[in-house]
């Protein structure tokens, strides 16, 4: 889970509709699920294609989700009850969603110079049954590393 989508690139960009990434092969054609295998869609009556900033699953077709993931870059009804939500861009993240739908596209929506995913993190991990994987942090800094004052409460 933890460091599955580093340094993988955003290989499809639609302008005005998706921004697409989370393969590791690259090319749109890859990808596994956490859980190994694909896994079903999960839609809620509640949650709609009727802005930019929502994250999804990209999937093939019915009940096949992966890996691969997309921002939407506007409202995109068409993708109703294809394709599940499951987060949204919030604040002025937003803008840096938008940048990556910019620059030179060619064929097969791909983008000429595509941007990089340098890391992720889990923040709160939503599974009780999936363990994140433990990462090394490489501290390169060499600054002698000051104290951090707790807050008191």
């Amino acid at each position: 889970m933890e460091g599955y989508y580093n340094g993988t690139i955003f290989h499809r960009v639609v302008p005005g509709f998706i921004v697409q990434g989370g393969d590791p092969s690259g090319d749109g054609t890859g990808g596994e699920s956490v859980y190994g295998a694909t896994f079903k869609d999960e839609f809620h009556s509640r949650l709609r294609f009727n802005r930019r900033g929502l994250v999804a699953m990209a999937n093939a077709g019915k009940d096949d989700n992966g890996s691969q993931f997309f921002f939407t870059l506007g409202p995109t009804p068409e993708l109703q009850n294809k394709h599940t939500i499951f987060g949204k861009v919030t604040g002025d993240t937003i803008y840096n969603v938008l940048k990556l739908s910019e620059g030179l596209i060619g064929p097969d929506d791909r983008p000429e110079h595509p941007q990089t995913i340098r890391s992720t993190e889990v923040l709160i991990n939503p599974f009780d049954d999936i363990v994140p994987r433990v990462q090394e942090k490489i501290d390169t800094d060499d600054k002698p590393k000051k104290k951090k004052k707790e807050v008191q409460g």
